[in-house]
């Protein structure tokens, strides 16, 4: 499996945006990604949904690897069909955009895929790793930083271990 981490449309969002309430959490990921240089995959249709707000800013850009959605992509999408989820407040297009998107994190072979979006594409993308048809460990940003994530054996590190954010204003 490689060490990727596949990005969502809320996590870059929410990483834009200081008044998210999971802003800090956020960055700390973010932080985490870069300091350990793994890969982040930025998927072209999370592009496409963080677009029709804003733009990306160009050092997030710089930092991700861009996942063309491909045909090994839309065939791996097909075969977790969306049609059978069961769906509360969330979209049909929504939901099966996030399918989409797992989609390409499972071809990528991605360990990682982290979102603010608890209701749909972390319940969704956690039930596929329960039924064995992921890999990737679902992260959202509601439970806040942990670094166990990324360690093989999944031991929970105390808060203070962690180095701490930037001090407040900073951004």
């Amino acid at each position: 499996m490689s060490a990727g981490v596949v990005l969502d449309t809320s996590f870059l969002i929410t990483l834009a945006d200081p008044t998210r309430l999971h802003h800090k959490t956020a960055r700390r990921y973010w932080r985490h990604f870069t300091e350990q240089t793994l890969p982040m995959y930025l998927p072209t249709i999370v592009v496409s949904e963080f677009y029709l707000k804003q733009e990306l800013p160009s050092d997030i850009l710089r930092a991700c690897v861009v996942l063309p959605f491909n045909w090994d992509d839309a065939i791996k999408a097909a075969a977790l069909d969306f049609t059978t989820v069961e769906r509360g407040h969330e979209s049909r297009v929504a939901l099966k955009d996030d399918v989409k998107i797992i989609a390409q994190g499972i071809v990528k072979d991605a360990a990682w895929i982290i979102t603010d979006d608890a209701a749909t594409l972390y319940k969704y993308a956690d039930k596929l790793k329960a039924e064995g048809q992921s890999k990737m460990q679902p992260i959202k940003l509601a439970d806040e930083f942990d670094a166990s994530h990324f360690d093989p054996a999944r031991q929970y590190k105390m808060p203070y271990d962690e180095t701490t954010d930037e001090p407040e204003g900073s951004g």
